[in-house]
């Protein structure tokens, strides 16, 4: 007696061909693998929205020229080419040491298996030319802050960088400058695709400037929760290598910059008081509250902090430049709080 699979062999000439997947199925299976692709690069730079994308976009858009012309488009754009930097910076972060991801962030894409570490190589590389041909599309002074965040990036992760506290701390601030710089540039309307060095002087940007240098000597603030971590994996942080100093200063250098930065920006007297009080409550608790659970604490008040640094830098001053009608399709000068009491501009 046949089989029931001899028996359909049998048959198979005289059964109709089996039907094949339809438009609208084809449609859906090719939409699902493009949200799961999607997904999984979002899943690279998760981390840093909010700590990266939302406050440096917030600093670069406020601090760039207003656009009289489409400015949406442009902030939009600006956003974008930040998140794409970010990209490239969390492809080549995250390929060096997917083992400490897999202990401390198992949802990330390598250690949750979404993508394999020679297909991450790959898009790692890619992203350089990715990013340079972003930058040049638009505009070539965009492509220098490109160019030196990724020169960053790649010393940072291949010459163990991250590994020196104070190194660390410069490259923190170098990088978020670039990043800032280039999301300006993005948004202004013309800034762009002027002179190299008429667009790229310092003066332009006395608001980065400062931030570089706020950055650069408070960011160790994220070091002070996790020294018995660092210490494992050979890092050598600031508040390792100057416990009771890297504590101390933090008194010194938060009031010091919330008053540097109230003079220059002027707000109203109520935020001034917030945004200074503010500083003095965080930088006393990295003094006396010594604790991991208590730096944790604190370190979440420093990030207000500092997004209370970029909101005076940025969204007081947009609020408070003095709009003169201009023509059509024109760019309104840069002319802030911040850089008029420079006298820079």
């Amino acid at each position: 007696m046949k089989s029931h699979t001899q028996a359909t062999a049998c048959l198979s000439p005289f059964l109709p061909p089996s039907p094949r997947p339809g438009p609208i199925r084809r449609i859906n299976a090719i939409s699902k693998d493009v949200a799961y692709h999607l997904e999984t690069v979002f899943l690279f730079t998760k981390s840093d929205i909010k700590t990266t994308v939302i406050p440096v976009s917030i600093l670069a858009i406020g601090t760039a020229p207003l656009c009289s012309s489409q400015p949406i488009e442009h902030a939009l754009k600006a956003i974008f080419w930040l998140w794409m930097i970010l990209l490239q910076f969390n492809l080549f972060n995250q390929t060096i040491s997917p083992e400490e991801d897999a202990e401390n962030k198992p949802w990330r894409p390598i250690p949750s298996g979404r993508i394999s570490l020679r297909n991450a190589i790959i898009a790692r590389w890619i992203s350089i030319p990715a990013c340079a041909m972003l930058s040049s599309y638009f505009g070539s002074a965009v492509l220098i802050p490109c160019i030196l965040f990724t020169v960053l990036v790649f010393m940072y992760n291949f010459f163990d960088c991250d590994k020196n506290g104070f190194a660390k701390s410069l490259f923190n601030g170098f990088g978020y400058s670039m990043m800032a710089l280039g999301t300006s540039l993005v948004a202004s309307c013309d800034r762009a695709s002027g002179s190299l060095f008429k667009t790229l002087n310092w003066k332009n940007f006395p608001e980065l400037t400062l931030f570089f240098f706020v950055i650069s000597t408070t960011i160790h603030a994220q070091d002070f929760q996790d020294v018995e971590g660092d210490r494992e994996v050979g890092r050598n942080t600031i508040p390792m290598t100057l416990p009771n100093i890297s504590r101390i200063s933090m008194p010194i250098l938060l009031p010091l910059w919330s008053a540097i930065v109230i003079s220059l920006s002027h707000p109203p007297s109520w935020l001034a008081a917030v945004y200074l009080g503010l500083s003095i409550l965080v930088s006393f608790r990295f003094l006396c509250l010594r604790e991991v659970k208590n730096d944790e604490w604190t370190y979440v008040l420093y990030n207000a902090w500092l997004s209370l640094t970029i909101v005076h830098m940025g969204l007081y001053k947009r609020y408070s430049i003095q709009v003169t009608p201009q023509p059509p399709y024109q760019s309104i000068p840069f002319s802030g709080n911040i850089s008029g009491q420079a006298g820079v501009c």
